[in-house]
This record gives C-alpha cells, sequence and structure tokens, in this order.
C-alpha cells in the first residue's frame, strides 16, 4: 500500500459569490502564482546551478504559495525558442544551463519535476510559453538546433531583439508543433501566453531629432502573404494572431480535451477615444487591438480560448488607467470565458488586499480569481513599502481558506465516481482516515472533510477542507490527521476531476479519544 499525504496549512476553499471579508467564502477561486524564467527573474535563480539547487529552488516557490493557499503555477517553460524539457523541436534553455543547447548534466527533465511536485501539492500547472520571442538581444548565439539555423526567414530583428515573423506561415506551423509536443508529453492542466503577441512598438529619431515609430520588420511576408488577400498591414498583422491562436485552440482539444488555454493581455483592449462603442474609459498610450495586433475580444467571442487575465497592474484611482474601470471593462467583455485578473504584487499589500476585495464583490458569476505577478513577492515575504505590511500574511488573511480552481462549464461536467471502504482509525495525535479510489477517466484529486460535532456534512463549506491529494493509481489511499482534541467528528471524503467537479461524499462519523478511534 503506497501512503500519499498533503497536509493544508491554514486552508480551506470557498462558496458561492465571492465577499472580501466574508463569513463563508466561495469554494472556488483562482488563485495563481506567476514565475518567469525569462533572464533569471524567478526559478532559475541563475544558470547552471545543480539539479538539486534547482529542485530546491522551485519546491521554495511551490511551499510558499501553498502557504497562502494558491492552488495553481503559471511556469514560464519556453522563454526565448528554447525549453525547459528535452525536446524534439527546440534547444535546451540558455537560461537552465548558461549554455543555448546545452543539457542539463546528469540528464533530467524540469518540466516533468515541476508538473509531479505542483501536483502533491494540489496545484494546477500552466504551461506559460512565449510565441514569438527568441532572443532578448542581437548578439545572442544560438544552438545548432534552434530553428533559426534551418529557416532563417523565419525571424526579424526588432528593437535590437529577435523574433519570429508572425507573418511566415513556416514560423506559426513550427509554433504549433512545439505546443503539440509539450501537450502531448506532459499532464499540464494549461498553456498559457502572456502579452508579448506582435512587439510593443519601439521609438527612434530621425536626422533631425524627431521621434518617429519603428515599423515592424515584416515587409517581405506582407509582399508574399499579406498584400495579395489584405488590403491593410494592420488587419493582416491581426489575422497572422488570430490564426495562430484559433489553431492552437484547435491542437489542444485534438491533443488533450481538458487542457486550458489561456491568455494575459495587456490591459486595454482599446481606448474609448479609438473605439467610442466597445473602448474602454481610459487613456492608455498602448492598446492590445492596434498595437500589440491581439484581439482578445475575438478569441474569447469564438471559444478558442479559455480564460483572459488582463494584467491590471495600475492602483485604483490612476487617472488615466483606473483598476475599477478596466475590471467593469473586462467583466462586461469577457464573453462567458473565465476572467482572472492580473495583479501586480508590487503595489503593496493595502493596494492589492482593496483590489482583491473588489474583485471578489462582484461575484463569481463576473469574475473567477487572480494571477500574481510575481511569485518572488511571496517568496521573499515582500513588505508594503508604503504601510510596512508584508505580503504574506496579507494574503493568508485574504486567503483564509483554500479554493478549488473554477469548474469550466464548457469543459466535461462529469464528476468521478465516490470512493468506497471509507475506514477511520487510530487514536489522538494521530487519526488515519484511508479509501479506496474508484478509477475513473477524469479523476485527479480527493478533498478530505472534517465536521464537527453536529456539524451537517456539508461539502459546500470550504472551511471544513482539511486536505487534497492527488490521486495515485496505486491502491488505498491514506491521509494522516493531526488530531489534538477529544471529542465526536465526522469525516468525509470526495473525489475531484481534471475540472473539479465533485462526486458525492462518503462520510464516516467517530469518536476519538487518547487510546482509540472509535466507530459511530
Amino acid at each position: 500500500m503506497k501512503v500519499t499525504r498533503f497536509f493544508l496549512t491554514a486552508a480551506v476553499l470557498c462558496s458561492a459569490l465571492f465577499a472580501g471579508a466574508q463569513d463563508k467564502p466561495s469554494k472556488y477561486e483562482m488563485r495563481a502564482g506567476w514565475m518567469a524564467s525569462v533572464a533569471n527573474i524567478n526559478w532559475p535563480a541563475k544558470k547552471g546551478l545543480t539539479q538539486e539547487e534547482l529542485k530546491k529552488g522551485f519546491i521554495v516557490y511551490l511551499d510558499s504559495l501553498a502557504a497562502v493557499n494558491a492552488n495553481a503555477v503559471i511556469m514560464q517553460i519556453r522563454p526565448t525558442g528554447d525549453s525547459f524539457y528535452p525536446s524534439a523541436l527546440e534547444p535546451w534553455s540558455i537560461y537552465l544551463t548558461g549554455v543555448q543547447g546545452q543539457a542539463p548534466e546528469p540528464l533530467w527533465d524540469p518540466v516533468g519535476f515541476m508538473v509531479e511536485e505542483a501536483h502533491k501539492r494540489g496545484m494546477e500547472f500552466h504551461a506559460w510559453l512565449n510565441p514569438y520571442r527568441i532572443a532578448q538581444n542581437d548578439t545572442t548565439k544560438f544552438a545548432g538546433t534552434h530553428a533559426i539555423q534551418e529557416h532563417p526567414e523565419w525571424f526579424v530583428t526588432y528593437g535590437g531583439q529577435m523574433y519570429f515573423d508572425p507573418g511566415n506561415p513556416g514560423s506559426a506551423k513550427y509554433t504549433n508543433e512545439v505546443v503539440r509536443e509539450l501537450v502531448s508529453r506532459y499532464d499540464v492542466d494549461g498553456i498559457h501566453f502572456d502579452d508579448y503577441f506582435y512587439p510593443y512598438k519601439v521609438s527612434a529619431k530621425d536626422a533631425e531629432g524627431k521621434s518617429y515609430v519603428v515599423d515592424f520588420p515584416d515587409s517581405l511576408s506582407w509582399e508574399i502573404y499579406g498584400k495579395p488577400f489584405f488590403k491593410d498591414k494592420d488587419a493582416w498583422r491581426r489575422n497572422n494572431v488570430d490564426q495562430l491562436i484559433k489553431q492552437l485552440s484547435q491542437t489542444i482539444r485534438e491533443t488533450k480535451p481538458w487542457v486550458k488555454f489561456g491568455i494575459s493581455p495587456f490591459g486595454v483592449w482599446r481606448n474609448k477615444s479609438t473605439d467610442p462603442v466597445r473602448g474602454s474609459d481610459t487613456q492608455a498610450g498602448v492598446e492590445n487591438y492596434d498595437d500589440l495586433y491581439a484581439d482578445i475580444l475575438l478569441w474569447s467571442e469564438k471559444g478558442w480560448i479559455d480564460y483572459v487575465t488582463p494584467q491590471l497592474y495600475w492602483k485604483i484611482g490612476k487617472k488615466i488607467v483606473d483598476y475599477p474601470i478596466l475590471l467593469d471593462w473586462w467583466i462586461k467583455y469577457s464573453n462567458g470565458r473565465h476572467l482572472y485578473i492580473g495583479h501586480s504584487m508590487g503595489n503593496g499589500a493595502d493596494e492589492i488586499e482593496r483590489q482583491i476585495d473588489m474583485l471578489r464583490a462582484k461575484g463569481y458569476e463576473q469574475a473567477q480569481g487572480s494571477f500574481y505577478w510575481n511569485a518572488a513577492s511571496v517568496l521573499r515575504n515582500a513588505k508594503d513599502r508604503e504601510s510596512g505590511r508584508e505580503m504574506n500574511p496579507m494574503l493568508r488573511n485574504l486567503n483564509k481558506y483554500p479554493a478549488l480552481v473554477p469548474p469550466m462549464p464548457w469543459h466535461d461536467m462529469t464528476a468521478p465516481l465516490a470512493a468506497s471502504g471509507l475506514a477511520v482509525s487510530g487514536s489522538q495525535p494521530i487519526v488515519e482516515v484511508s479509501w479506496t479510489p474508484t478509477y475513473s477517466d477524469n479523476l485527479m484529486y480527493f478533498l478530505v472533510y472534517k465536521f464537527e460535532k453536529g456539524q451537517p456534512v456539508d461539502v459546500s463549506d470550504p472551511s471544513a477542507i482539511i486536505a487534497k491529494l492527488h490521486y495515485e493509481n496505486d491502491g488505498r489511499m491514506t491521509y494522516y490527521d493531526k488530531q489534538d482534541r477529544k471529542g465526536e467528528f465526522t469525516y468525509a471524503v470526495t473525489a475531484v476531476s481534471r475540472n473539479n467537479v465533485e462526486s458525492p461524499a462518503v462520510a464516516e462519523t467517530v469518536k476519538v479519544s487518547k487510546s482509540k478511534v472509535k466507530v459511530k
């Protein structure tokens, strides 16, 4: 018998509607920590670390996120057209070993390890990829196996950085195959893109010192693939990104239909001055639709993506990009897909608390959670410079109980089969709760609930959850409750699907003493 243990410290889920300091929290809320690998921002902390150092560093991040009841990690595993796993298509990442294409020694699989560790802690793992960037500067030394070596026509340089040309069909097809390989090989829960589509526009000065916007260098692709079919170059560029998103959506669903596809765009789609009908009441200097050629609304309208996470990194009351104005705008235009808000933890504990309270007050049907950028603020327990408050205690208080990632109604809503053979034994201070899983194709986790004497078995109440355990396909499962009190308790267990749909509960009421557990 294999024993699987997972202890949730200050945790328990959430019920139907959000509200900041609510007595009965929601059982469902996305709480994701964002981790960047590019330029070694988060993990790896630096290039060339040993396997042991890398594993230890990642576990510290996961445990820090678990301590504030996060339920997902968004990990960048393709930062610059290179990978953190043994890929048949792309070289090993420079941010892992220090030399692009150089495999770690001894050879191991970081993504496989990260997925396993996230699932052990009851967290979803979303693989974050940059679809177009291949180098932070144009002096990068590419590995012999990098796509640029065989297909230089796919790439351009802009603003000193190098990119796949979105207008070249070859680069789009290649990116699609990268995603297919990743989804096929790993048990990831999601594929994630951030705001980097066509790059942010670069300015330069002419001979007279006047600033101008440098056009993206895709003239050759435009002449061959765009001009014969499009009158407008901007429309062609948007179509290039649209078709990539559509293609990737199809590939993900064909490969593993349960894997989610999400986008985290820049926080403003269009200003009202640009689009009086659908634009937001903002004055942002950048617009997704016009500058990055990312038509986020189309992607959600068509159902190509499962969630959108706008990066609302501005404070409440900021004149030209006010958080509450943008929150309401994105709620209005979420088009029935899940809406998770990206929060900049650099804004400080007071501001983040206000923003999340405001988000929760909108209610579960309108907004389904948050992404924390970035995870380092939790790891280092950064202090709010203005108030002196620490981020970790604030989040632990705000996320008093753990939460399940919200189910997506357009995915499989079938509940897994309930467990069988629930047994409670032992004595104070260790009570053993064990059961036999009933296999279902969609089975992912088990939840263990504990109710005080006189409490009904109410699995809608997250405050009763004491553990979330990843399903292990090798027999009976066991959870050890560190029970420091005598008395009568009811333990209940539910099976949870990949889409976080629960089975009916199986329950057992027992009387706990220092000598034994007696079944009632």
